[in-house]
């Protein structure tokens, strides 16, 4: 299969992975607010954040092991090197294993009974729930540290693209979480500690049916013991580790940190109230993290091969879907975001509205720069753009404790958020000029503009069913797909380049002559 076509499959399936799991999800976060109450829907976000750094660093190793897998697969695609990458491959995976036994290992033991410390005598938390909320830390714990153990054979179906085949994991525990949370609507009880012992299940499962059928699938995940123990290798993975989680770090205290600082200042309440905008978020942009994680290993294997062009259109090429994929659904929202909260929640808790609107505007200051991000982190030299980036991001957990502790109110968290996201964009553009030779102006012209064009003017016609339409489901359904036609018709003339639109028509008529085949 072709790259450009391994590419396509790989978008398509994870667009309707995520557009299923975006539906669904839309639907059972109204369930999960109704089973399990306003408190203990606030609680479960806030001492979720609790595991919040072992998630993160589970997330950092795995795509550090992942760019040394991609570079390997590079390499063996290029003729003449077949057998020197799959050898580094090998030597990779080995020394994955060994460090995905021991971090795991020394992360829990150390960050187990400081979490139940906090979660007994730090956090806000009612008398009665404090019992449900250890069990709560517990379960994530061990999800956590399965999830940890089985990346160094998970990360290479991403390594090697097979990402269209964990759609299949991912559609069935969407499927199952929904049947659940059904279930705990229709039989009402204290569902706090069940509801994560299932979570944490959906979790286990489909990591270990994954690990076991990549170790048959790969040829590249073979144990060499003698590569358990090669500190050069160690090295640079303990660098890329070091250097992400100062990224990480910050990113943390930006989300798991704010909603600490949240509960200590508001209570579990507003807690709720930026779980919901989190949750808002997260199921409006999954459809471009999907497409991410269908085009990184692309970029990274690009670089790998030595193919630096290649790379860097990628590269901008993920910013533009990126931001793009965002705005189809966050644009709809955002204008009807009112009567969507009355139509979905019916009664949304106080805050979420304007929450909502500054988490929407805090992710699309970050897509728009995450190629430039994406490309940086294929180099080997990533020590100043992740201090400076780090720095961006860390310094909006300070700046919203000082909004809280002046008195600014709850909006003011958002705000300093953006203000940090602002500057960590700003420096993912200029370290990406410099060091992988991406162009301002080019990203500026037919990124930045066209992007700003296209959802103003989208905005601007979307608003229009206001003048004449009462409040109603079907005035969302008019505004949703008339801010959509129009984005859409826009970002195809004007933010799309002619290489773009040919590599998309004719992936398209191939997937409709497929289709048609097979329906005859």
């Amino acid at each position: 299969m072709s790259p450009n076509r391994r590419i396509f499959l790989n978008i398509v399936a994870t667009y309707g992975r995520s557009l299923y799991a975006l539906v669904v999800g839309l639907v059972t976060a109204r369930w999960t607010l109704q089973a399990l109450g306003v408190v203990d829907y606030g609680l479960m976000g806030v001492v979720g954040g609790l595991t919040g750094f072992i998630s993160f660093f589970n997330g950092i190793l795995a795509a550090a092991v992942g760019r040394f897998y991609a570079i390997s697969v590079g390499k063996a695609s290029v003729k003449g090197h077949e057998l020197e990458g799959l050898d580094e491959c090998h030597k990779w995976f080995s020394t994955a294993v060994f460090l995905h036994m021991l971090v795991p290992t020394i992360l829990i033991v150390v960050g187990y009974p400081v979490g139940v410390w906090a979660v007994r005598n730090f956090l806000t938390i009612p008398p009665d729930r404090v019992s449900d909320c250890v069990w709560v830390f517990r379960f994530m714990c061990v999800s956590c540290y399965i999830s940890m153990l089985t990346v160094p054979v998970n990360a290479m179906y991403t390594a090697k693209q097979y990402i269209a085949e964990l759609t299949i994991y991912s559609v069935v525990t969407t499927t199952l979480n929904a049947l659940f949370l059904y279930y705990m609507v229709s039989h009402p009880g204290v569902w706090l500690a069940k509801f994560m012992f299932w979570t944490s299940l959906l979790s286990i499962a489909p990591n270990v049916i994954i690990f076991l059928r990549g170790v048959f699938l790969f040829k590249e995940c073979r144990l060499i013991p003698r590569y358990l123990l090669s500190w050069a290798r160690i090295k640079q993975l303990v660098y890329f580790v070091g250097m992400w989680t100062c990224g990480g770090t910050a990113w943390l205290l930006r989300v798991q940190g704010i909603n600490i600082l949240i509960n200590k200042y508001f209570g579990a309440k507003v807690n709720a109230a930026m779980a919901i905008a989190n949750s808002v978020n997260a199921h409006t942009r999954s459809l471009s993290g999907s497409m991410l994680g269908a085009l990184y290993p692309a970029i990274t294997s690009a670089y790998g091969a030595g193919d630096l062009e290649r790379m860097r259109a990628l590269a901008y090429r993920a910013s533009k879907l990126s931001v793009l994929f965002v705005l189809i659904f966050m644009l709809p929202i955002a204008l009807e975001l009112e009567e969507v909260l009355r139509v979905w929640l019916i009664n949304p808790p106080e805050y979420v509205y304007g929450l909502c609107l500054l988490v929407f505007a805090v992710t699309i200051t970050d897509q728009i720069t995450i190629g430039q991000m994406m490309a940086i982190n294929t180099r080997g030299k990533i020590l100043w753009p992740t201090v400076f980036q780090s720095g961006s991001l860390l310094m909006g957990f300070p700046l919203a404790w000082l909004f809280c502790w002046v008195g600014f109110g709850v909006y003011s968290v958002a705000v300093a958020l953006l203000i940090s996201m602002f500057s960590c964009s700003a420096w993912r553009i200029w370290f990406a000029r410099g060091l992988v030779s991406m162009s301002s102006w080019y990203w500026i012209k037919r990124i930045l503009i066209p992007v700003v064009l296209c959802a103003l003017i989208s905005a601007v016609i979307g608003w229009m069913p206001r003048l004449f339409m009462p409040p109603s489901l079907y005035r969302i359904v008019v505004a949703g797909l008339v801010s959509d036609v129009i984005l859409l018709a826009l970002a195809w003339l004007v933010l799309l380049d002619g290489d773009e639109r040919e590599f998309l028509r004719g992936r398209f008529s191939l997937l409709y002559r497929n289709l048609k085949a097979r329906m005859k």
